[in-house]
């Protein structure tokens, strides 16, 4: 008799059916076919994964599958990092004894929840954090009775938190951080007795915070709150949770104090800082666990550094700026054992610090912007007095504490016409119909300081270089930049003129090699020419002079030579001309008798040796309307061979100072350096010394960020183009055979393909590093050669090279990347000008600086690739982390790759886990309890 009627519910479970016949005739023995069909459509939707639908999910183990002791029902699936994209198929549902779900770090991941999510009554910990889900969170959560780990932090979710979200009672881990939720905190939090982790902060969400949402029966030991627009009193029943560990309530309106938070005896992280907080600071003596303390940037009384400070013993990390203090500064301050950073910056401090008995573990003291009139002690970390009576009062072991980077003359008006002087790479962007002069511009570097960058210091230069130059009337035609301690850029503007002549740029540069310009009490020092700027589309003498950006001390030493060459006899000239011709032939003599045979050049692998007319006739005799750039090295030019290939040559310029030796032992070094993220070398012409390359459609990645080509750079290409550049430059240090420091990374030495994959490009044997010519600590010592903004600060004062050089450089283009600005702009240094608001209030301060096409990004991740640069630009190579650790935190930003907990060991945590970032460094442990 045929069956009639609907099939039972009880038909979908796994008890009525024993065994599942595959895909190809396999047997899934009891595996329930509603999970074997799911798995198929997962399959479907997210093709990439590597799963074998022939094969049992279980017995064979598929990736991040796991089933029961009985192989017979999937109870996890964990996912994380695995380049998924699309979104959750609704079939997600039919895995009804699923207890783990972890689909984290998958950023292309999107979409809003699928209501059969909210079916998966067994699920005991959900992970989606970091992924691009958006929408509204569903009051449907709350049917997730089992859960005791939710983590949906990294997303877009906007709207309120559920009201009914204390229905999940079962809850330990509570992470909705880095969202976009709003309203205000829903009272049936309060019923969440057995959670131990409320992350809450980076968000919108507002207003009071209920009374009572925090009681005696909760155990919370993480109460995460900072970074969004709470307001009113901090609750006092924030009071009642004795087992609190981290409270932050930072960056909110909270406008009063509660003296229930000084029974909290366990707390060891207390931040309060960029709140409205008024009246006196508060007596927290009974925190004796505190390791960090912030209560900066609030709106206290006036008031003194309280003593009780002086008795917490495992203090790491204290701040205090902008909080309204004066008097002096303790001295036992500073030798508490474990106490790692102080910042009292901003205040009106007075009197001397003593600094002799600091502890062990300090290495960090900024005490900028008060009135302190004297320092005691040396002292061998980070000291900051930028802007106290000191810096003015005293030039000499300072440590570069009184260190500034912009001089205010920067904003003064040119002499010569009514705007401002242009101090960009690109003088010739239209200024409107005002005409600007054009500086000669170079670097100080002094070599033995006796005193360090200030004003007092600036006014020095100015006046030695009026009173040392016939061509320098007044202080108001120099602009300097403090790049560094001991490294300054200088720019010289022709007074009532558009640009320099040749005698007067050559006397100016001369004095300053010479040394015969006296800068009294400042040291000695070595100047490097760095070229003029010269009118837009004129062949002017100071173009003439210098055309290319690369600065060394080799370009002053070319400049004199010209002039001495001109008055030769025509007799030496003609001898010189015969030792070149001489120089030319040996190098490459066995090439050429090599390319009579057809065969390739020695030692060369993929390139090949052009002909001078193969190239004329590719560019049409290197025609104006080929050139498609100019570079340190000479002119570029776009070509197109007869296959229809596209190349990009690169021509000498006539006065370069190569050998052909080095030449041909450059090109050499090229053919063997292949990465999909290095310009690949096509072949060369020793004929004129031309480079042939790879030609790469979408032009240079300076250009695509100041938007000269139509490109749409969002955050995702960046951190691709972060990811490819700093993979080509870790390929360089670490697997080309010889190992090669570029030395020049900068934007516009970073091509952006058809496919906008980016290419490092304009590397060779100037950087290489010989297996003979590296010290023990592994440096080469050689002249300093670069682009003005992306200089290493401690190469140029040292002229000793490493790897850490590139990192240097690269940091900039990181922080170009956030910005969309040049190095140097209207006389700003992009990292000064980071670095500081960092250092005053964390990523929020830096926000304004940003590219505003980057708004609504994801804090977590602007955070951790902002953090990233600035470890880069450090100051002290040994700082900066290698190229390697570069790659490796750019993937896990690019990924989302951040696990929701981080261990930290010694004085000074090098982690910015939950955002503890607040601009400075912090030593914690956090982990789950």
């Amino acid at each position: 008799m045929p069956f009639v009627g609907l099939l039972p519910v009880a038909f979908g479970d796994q008890n009525c059916f024993s065994q599942y016949q595959g895909y190809n005739g396999s047997s899934s023995r009891l595996l329930p076919f509603v999970h074997v069909n799911t798995l198929k459509a997962l399959k479907q939707f997210w093709p990439n994964l590597p799963w074998k639908l022939d094969t049992d999910p279980c017995e064979a183990s598929w990736f991040g599958i796991f089933c029961d002791a009985e192989k017979t029902t999937v109870i996890k699936l964990i996912l994380p990092a695995q380049g998924i994209s699309g979104s959750i198929p609704h079939e997600i549902g039919g895995f009804l004894n699923l207890q783990v779900l972890d689909l984290s770090y998958n950023r292309n991941l999107t979409g809003s929840l699928p209501l059969p999510l909210y079916h998966l009554t067994n699920l005991t910990e959900l992970y989606l954090q970091e992924c691009g889900f958006y929408g509204i969170l569903s009051q449907d959560l709350t049917k997730l009775v089992n859960l005791n780990t939710l983590s949906l932090n990294g997303n877009s979710f906007s709207g309120p938190i559920p009201s009914a979200i204390g229905q999940l009672s079962q809850l330990v881990w509570l992470d909705l951080s880095e969202n976009d939720l709003s309203g205000n905190l829903p009272p049936s939090l309060a019923r969440l007795t057995r959670a131990r982790h409320f992350h809450l902060q980076g968000n919108r969400l507002s207003g009071v915070i209920p009374v009572g949402i925090f009681n005696s029966k909760q155990r919370i030991i993480h109460l995460l709150l900072n970074n969004n627009s709470f307001e009113g009193p901090i609750p006092t029943d924030i009071g009642n949770l004795k087992e609190l560990d981290i409270l932050r309530l930072d960056h909110n309106h909270f406008s009063n104090f509660s003296k229930s938070l000084t029974s909290l005896t366990s707390m060891t992280t207390l931040r309060l800082d960029h709140n409205s907080l008024m009246g006196d600071l508060p007596d927290l003596s009974n925190l004796v666990n505190l390791q960090v303390l912030d209560l900066g940037n609030n709106q206290f009384s006036r008031g003194f550094i309280p003593s009780w400070l002086l008795i917490f013993p495992n203090l790491t990390t204290l701040c205090l700026e902008a909080a309204n203090l004066q008097g002096s500064v303790p001295d036992e301050l500073f030798s508490l054992q474990k106490l790692a950073s102080v910042r009292l910056g901003y205040n009106s401090l007075t009197g001397t610090v003593d600094l002799t008995k600091a502890g062990p573990c300090l290495d960090q003291v900024d005490l900028q912007q008060n009135s302190l009139s004297g320092i005691i002690g040396s002292f061998k970390g980070t000291l900051n007095l930028q802007g106290n009576p000191v810096c003015q009062s005293s030039l000499d072991n300072l440590d570069g504490a009184c260190h500034l980077i912009l001089d205010p003359s920067t904003s003064t008006q040119s002499l010569h016409c009514n705007c401002k002087r242009r101090l960009t790479s690109n003088p010739s962007a239209s200024f409107g119909s005002c005409l600007c002069s054009y500086p000669l511009n170079g670097l100080l570097v002094f070599t033995a300081l006796k005193a360090f960058l200030d004003l007092k210091v600036i006014s020095i230069l100015k006046d030695g270089l009026v009173n040392g130059s016939p061509f320098i009337d007044t202080a108001d035609q120099i602009t300097i930049i403090i790049l560094s301690d001991s490294l300054a850029n200088i720019s010289i503007f022709p007074k009532n003129a558009e640009a320099w002549n040749a005698d007067q740029a050559n006397s100016i540069t001369a004095l300053l090699s010479s040394k015969q310009v006296e800068f009294p009490g400042v040291g000695p020092y070595e100047y490097i020419p760095s070229g003029s700027y010269s009118p837009p589309e004129s062949e002017s003498v100071a173009q003439q002079l210098n055309a290319n950006v690369e600065v060394g001390l080799g370009t002053a030493i070319a400049a004199i030579a010209a002039v001495l060459v001109i008055l030769c006899s025509y007799a030496v000239l003609q001898r010189k001309r015969a030792e070149k011709a001489e120089e030319i032939s040996k190098p490459f003599v066995s090439w050429v008798s090599m390319r009579e045979d057809k065969c390739g050049p020695p030692k060369l692998k993929g390139a090949r040796l052009f002909a001078l007319a193969e190239l004329k006739k590719a560019t049409r005799n290197f025609n104006k309307s080929h050139e498609i750039g100019v570079g340190g090295y000479g002119k570029v030019y776009k070509g197109i061979l007869p296959s229809g290939q596209q190349i990009a040559i690169k021509r000498a310029q006539s006065r370069s100072h190569q050998g052909l030796t080095e030449f041909k032992n450059e090109i050499e070094l090229l053919s063997r350096v292949h990465h999909k993220n290095l310009v690949c070398l096509v072949g060369f012409c020793f004929e004129e010394r031309m480079l042939v390359y790879e030609y790469v459609a979408n032009g240079t990645l300076h250009d695509a960020l100041l938007g000269h080509l139509s490109l749409i750079l969002d955050w995702q290409r960046r951190l691709t183009i972060a990811l490819d550049s700093a993979r080509g430059l870790l390929y360089l240090h670490n697997e080309a055979d010889p190992p090669v420091i570029h030395r020049d990374v900068k934007s516009s030495n970073i091509l952006l393909d058809q496919n906008l994959v980016a290419k490092v490009a304009d590397f060779g044997l100037s950087r290489l590093v010989p297996s003979n010519g590296v010290s023990g600590d592994g440096h080469v010592s050689t002249q300093v050669k670069g682009t003005l903004g992306y200089l290493d600060p401690e190469y140029c004062t040292t002229q000793r090279l490493s790897d850490k050089s590139d990192v240097y450089s690269f940091g900039v283009v990181l922080l170009e990347l956030l910005t969309s600005r040049q190095p140097i702009q209207e006389g700003k240094y992009i990292v000064k000008e980071i670095r500081t608001a960092w250092r005053k209030g964390g990523l929020h301060a830096a926000i304004p600086l940003l590219d505003p096409q980057l708004e609504g990004c994801p804090e977590a991740e602007l955070r951790a690739f902002l953090d990233l640069s600035l470890r880069c630009v450090e100051e002290e190579a040994a700082l900066r982390p290698p190229m390697k650790q570069v790659v490796k935190e750019i993937e896990a930003i690019r990924d989302a790759a951040t696990m929701p907990h981080v261990e930290v060991d010694g004085c000074v945590s090098k982690d910015l886990a939950f955002q503890y970032s607040g601009g400075y460094d912090i030593a914690i442990t956090v982990e789950p309890k």
